[in-house]
């Protein structure tokens, strides 16, 4: 395998000597870096980039740095910095200082126009101050003009300080620009230590904005990239819609594929579209019991146990009611077959490796087998798609699931869903199809 510099002289388009000492200071502060092409980068002209694996606990975190940010790198001390967890967010080694990037609803500058507009806010700007609202509507309404970068609101106790202000020029080298807590003076020896007091003081302070102000901010997270299941684009056009989708369990998938980026928000209503045909699918299943016991040649209508039998089957409110996870049986053995299922779990390396293995990404969730002499794989696939929905909507406090704690959205188990959200998205779309009428 080539080294970096062979990649790099290989590429003119990188600054080779500016480059050079990039990949030398990292080597000195012990980073690793390297030289990656760049084809799959959308919106980059360059072919080649460095890629900086800074610190991060007991784990890395790539920065991909291009010629464009080779000059504004190299003028600060990159080396000194720790990223912190799954945040936007850094611990200065030297000082013990943290800069945490805050985030806030879409449109970004009527949240930082509102945090300027705080009571106690510090600004060296010039111009006319603005109103102070604690309604966060009246708050960003006049904000018209882009906000003033000197300004800042410092809290203190005890000695730490926790200041809110426009980002430093270290972080915007790192980070893209925007609004940041920065905390000052608490103990932050090491990686989990200074971790545990960004998720003290900043998320307290934050929730506070939101309780008291109406300000809804939070410290914004390290999206990683997910790799979804390519798909080949058919070559015949659109063609004038046949089907009749039921309204309600349509909706529910749509709006599924609205809240992409929202894992446990996307799962659950998924979900809910294939629950809408709980009802129809156990009944169904009922239907075909209660026939088997009906053409089986050992009926007889004047025995008891048998019209019993019959009776029970026939009739699961009496019983209590079908139970959800057997619904879900019910209704995934009726819209997919086992071979749909295979070619899905089959379909990727890593999705095979993600549903088979058997040291789950998710706790309280069972590998799947690919052995058919196994339980019936779409049996597996309910079993798991119930056992993920448990642990987002139950915890141990409420006896719900099987005993495992609740999925939060900053976890890593929630980070690993995406093969299962794809899986539980197929399972609708088939639904869906199953139940349509023709238009």
């Amino acid at each position: 395998m080539s080294s970096p510099i062979e990649r790099l002289n290989a590429d003119p388009s990188l600054p080779e000597k500016r480059v050079k000492v990039l990949l030398e200071r990292a080597s000195a502060a012990g980073i690793k870096a390297e030289v990656r092409r760049a084809e799959h980068v959308s919106g980059v002209r360059s072919r080649s980039y460095v890629v900086l694996q800074l610190p991060n606990g007991r784990r890395t975190r790539p920065l991909a740095v291009f010629p464009r940010d080779l000059e504004g790198l190299l003028a600060v001390e990159f080396e000194k910095y720790i990223v912190l967890g799954d945040y936007v967010a850094v611990v200065d080694k030297d000082s013990g200082a943290i800069e945490a990037q805050v985030v806030g609803p879409r449109m970004a500058g009527r949240y930082v126009r509102a945090l300027q507009q705080l009571p106690g806010v510090e600004t060296t700007a010039e111009g006319d101050p603005e109103p102070d609202s604690e309604d966060f509507e009246e708050a960003t309404a006049a904000a018209r003009r882009p906000p003033d970068e000197n300004w800042r609101l410092t809290v203190e106790d005890e000695g730490v300080v926790i200041e809110i202000s426009p980002a430093s020029n270290d972080f915007q080298v790192l980070f893209p620009p925007g609004v940041t807590v920065k905390i000052r003076g608490a103990s932050t020896s090491s990686h989990d230590a200074a971790l545990e007091v960004l998720e003290r003081y900043a998320r307290a302070l934050l929730f506070d904005f939101d309780l008291v102000y109406g300000i809804p901010v939070q410290l914004a997270k390290h999206r990683r990239g997910t790799r979804t299941r390519r798909r080949e684009m058919p070559e015949h056009p659109p063609k004038f819609p046949r089907n009749e989708y039921a309204g309600q369990a349509l909706e529910l998938y749509q709006y599924g594929r609205a809240a992409t980026g929202l894992p446990l928000l996307e799962y659950l209503a998924y979900y809910q579209s294939v629950e809408y045909f709980f009802p129809f699918f156990a009944r169904e299943q009922t239907v075909n019991s209660v026939r088997s016991q009906l053409l089986h040649p050992g009926f007889d209508a004047r025995n008891d146990a048998t019209l019993n039998r019959l009776i029970n089957l026939a009739s699961p409110a009496g019983r209590g009611g079908i139970a959800e996870r057997e619904q879900l049986r019910a209704t995934v053995r009726a819209c997919i077959d086992d071979a749909d299922l295979r070619e899905f779990i089959e379909s990727s390396p890593e999705h095979t490796e993600h549903f088979c293995s058997k040291n789950q990404a998710i706790r309280g969730v069972g590998r799947i087998h690919q052995d058919p002499s196994q339980s019936d794989l779409r049996d597996q696939v309910a079993d798991r798609i119930y056992a993920i929905r448990c642990r987002i909507v139950h915890s141990k406090q409420d006896g719900g699931g099987n005993g495992e704690e609740v999925l939060l959205p900053s976890s890593r188990e929630t980070e690993s869903l995406q093969a299962d959200i794809e899986l539980l998205r197929l399972v609708a779309q088939r639904a869906l199809v199953a139940r349509a009428a023709r238009a």
